[in-house]
């Protein structure tokens, strides 16, 4: 009995230590950008073991196309239930009357590429070639 002990703390040691790492990864927030990179990693890794460990098998694709048309289908219904919550939510004043500037986008005699936030910024050398960018 007595040679079992020290093997026995040890594993319970380990198992504590690795607990506490664990929930120091998924507890904590992040104040370091290479704490928030681990705890990311390791948060989706978690998960990812969890759902093969506990989760029934999921159906994999036999195609990349099977895998696009569930991608599709995925995006839409979240526009759906995007667009539902935005008409029950009415945008404020402000934000509902704001429009964007237009952005330009222009070369230079070097042939350098240029952005611009108005027709106003370009040169008027290079204005009649000025083009506006897509929204």
């Amino acid at each position: 009995m007595h040679r079992l002990i020290k093997p026995i703390f040890w594993t319970f040691l380990f198992l504590i230590m690795m607990l506490a790492i664990d929930q120091f990864l998924v507890q904590v927030p992040p104040v370091h950008p290479a704490h928030a990179a681990v705890s990311n990693f390791y948060r989706d890794f978690r998960n990812r073991a969890i759902d093969l460990a506990f989760s029934e098998q999921k159906a994999t694709p036999k195609s990349i196309e099977a895998v696009i048309e569930k991608q599709q289908k995925n995006q839409k219904t979240i526009a759906k239930k995007v667009k539902k919550s935005d008409q029950k939510r009415p945008l404020p004043a402000s934000k509902s009357q704001e429009k964007k500037p237009q952005r330009y986008l222009y070369s230079d005699s070097k042939g350098e590429l240029h952005f611009t936030d108005s027709l106003d910024e370009v040169p008027d050398e290079f204005r009649g070639q000025a083009q506006p960018m897509g929204k």
